[in-house]
């Protein structure tokens, strides 16, 4: 049985508050960046007891995984491979093991310790050597050599469905073009 979550439940206390139908539209509409900035924004983070680095990160996790299930973008979530935890990987474990280029590895470090988030990056980098695929998803960027989205302040974090659309629809794999997007 799964621990209670604060940010989750917050999380979908928001996505009842908007209405999952009204998401469901606005992704089929191809409005996923003003619906992802609507979700951050009506769920008050900041009142959240905690590490507001982890709180963020941690909130941006499971919106992903909520956005890539809505949106048909298929992806799995929290697995290891090699004893390397990986967040998220679209489309799949598999697809990263035999295409390397195309599959992409979401970082949520729910840190800012830079020496912790780069020894995982360098073990992220052992199971996936393109680091244009390795994506990180950050609170306030850091400035590491990677394609960082940010959730607060400018909201980067909200163009990553379109940017995962983008990625993948040049990919030759069948699996990508089922996207609800």
């Amino acid at each position: 049985m799964d621990e209670p979550s604060p940010i989750k439940d917050r999380l979908y206390q928001t996505i009842e508050t908007i209405s999952e139908s009204k998401i469901t539209q606005e992704i089929a509409q191809n409005n996923t960046i003003s619906i992802i900035k609507q979700i951050i924004s009506e769920s008050n983070l900041d009142t959240l007891p905690g590490n507001h680095i982890e709180t963020y990160e941690t909130f941006a996790e499971s919106l992903m995984h909520y956005l890539l299930t809505n949106a048909l973008i298929p992806s799995q979530r929290k697995i290891t491979i090699n004893q390397i935890d990986i967040d998220i990987v679209i489309p799949d474990i598999r697809t990263l093991g035999l295409a390397k280029k195309d599959a992409i590895i979401l970082f949520f470090p729910k840190t800012d310790d830079l020496t912790k988030i780069q020894a995982r990056l360098q073990k992220l980098d052992t199971i996936q050597p393109i680091k244009e695929n390795i994506w990180l998803i950050q609170k306030s960027g850091l400035g590491l050599p990677y394609r960082t989205y940010e959730i607060d302040g400018e909201c980067s974090f909200a163009n990553i469905i379109n940017d995962i659309k983008s990625e993948t629809s040049s990919k030759i794999q069948s699996k990508f073009k089922i996207f609800r997007v």
